[in-house]
């Protein structure tokens, strides 16, 4: 075990093990991987009627950029993926055709017939502690003057096909944090030790962590809460390649608020980068209301992030209270027990020491700290 030898690297340690308790586990995962895997051969099985269009289906969304988050007060977890059929959409006057074909060849299925509902611009798929939305999609002539890899998509409540890029933003999120990364390391030295979250970059935790206080804001008004792509979207363009995650939140934040209008019409615009005709935050415009209370939870959310980072210094059971606030009390409650407990082993031998003045848990061999006594749960003198 490495110990955490300064202030950032122990608010980091806590913020990577809440962003592990709102992903998939294993086995989660596993079943999700199952069930994606049996829909797709259903869909593209000889008898099945779209089976003529080649169909391509693959992850899209969170899911596909490893951000997907435990939704707050409920244990399932949404998933998206794309049924990109090869076929011009031309040959589908009326785009809602291509949902019934699939929620049909769906309901087809004693499997999954009662498990079925047709939305907005998707077909959804309900098993337990999870859903799966299947959303259809033709490749979108001429592509390449909108991006690689572009789409378009079927919507109900327009009646008519919508333009999108899942693959390709998906690319474009990879890239971002590559990038971001390569140029911090570039501009900066030496490069801070990184904390990892299964291998998930530092962009894609901090996405995480981003949308969980959205979710603890906006709990009793979710309509109004900013989309997770708008999220995900302004997130990446305003990354700088830091490693830590408590660092590049705050200049997440910072950007964001330095990108919002002074004014709120014209609003801000989130275009998607890989298909500039597509507005990610299009209901903005018939929700003002949403959009103003977007600019007042990110400025509040930015202050007070600059806050806890500011407490960084003043040990663990202080920063609590304040995470607890920004991500949840009983999360919060369990990463400060499982932070404790990491140190624990090192306590016993003698390892472990506090750094006078912070309040940080250090190494004993640090000259401005005093040894902790191991427990020997005998009691107090």
């Amino acid at each position: 075990m490495v110990v955490a030898t300064t202030s950032s690297t122990q608010l980091d340690d806590l913020l990577d093990r809440i962003s592990r308790k709102l992903q998939l586990s294993e086995t989660e995962y596993a079943r999700v991987e199952q069930s994606y895997r049996a829909v797709t051969n259903w869909l593209r099985a000889k008898e099945s009627p779209i089976a003529e269009f080649l169909p391509d289906i693959y992850p899209q969304g969170s899911f596909r950029i490893r951000t997907t988050l435990k939704p707050r007060g409920r244990d399932e977890f949404d998933l998206d993926f794309v049924c990109e059929l090869q076929v011009d959409p031309a040959r589908f006057p009326d785009p809602i055709v291509l949902l019934v074909m699939i929620e049909e060849r769906l309901r087809a299925s004693g499997h999954y017939k009662d498990k079925v509902t047709r939305k907005n611009r998707c077909i959804r798929i309900s098993f337990d502690r999870f859903h799966l939305d299947i959303l259809p999609a033709c490749p979108k002539p001429s592509s390449g003057l909108y991006g690689e890899h572009a789409v378009v998509v079927p919507d109900c409540d327009a009646d008519d096909w919508k333009p999108s890029n899942p693959k390709g933003y998906a690319k474009w999120f990879d890239v971002m944090a590559q990038e971001a990364v390569v140029r911090f390391m570039k501009s900066v030295e030496p490069l801070p030790e990184q904390q990892s979250c299964d291998e998930l970059s530092t962009l894609s935790l901090g996405v995480q962590l981003i949308k969980r206080n959205r979710d603890i804001v906006f709990e009793k008004k979710p309509k109004r809460a900013p989309i997770s792509i708008v999220l995900t979207t302004l997130a990446a363009q305003n990354y700088h390649g830091q490693p830590s995650v408590s660092e590049a939140i705050a200049a997440i934040l910072d950007g964001i608020v330095a990108m919002i209008p002074n004014i709120a019409n014209p609003r801000l615009m989130v275009l998607n980068p890989t298909n500039v005709e597509e507005d990610l935050s299009e209901r903005w415009d018939s929700a003002p209301e949403a959009y103003l209370d977007f600019v007042s939870w990110i400025r509040d959310f930015r202050d007070q992030w600059k806050q806890l980072i500011e407490l960084r210094g003043v040990g663990i059971h202080k920063i609590s209270a304040v995470l607890e606030r920004m991500f949840g009390e009983r999360i919060t409650k369990e990463v400060v027990e499982e932070h404790i407990r990491a140190y624990e082993q090192p306590r016993q031998s003698g390892g472990l020491a506090v750094e006078r003045g912070t309040g940080l848990i250090v190494p004993a061999t640090i000259a401005s700290s005093t040894p902790i006594r191991p427990n020997t749960f005998y009691g107090e003198d």
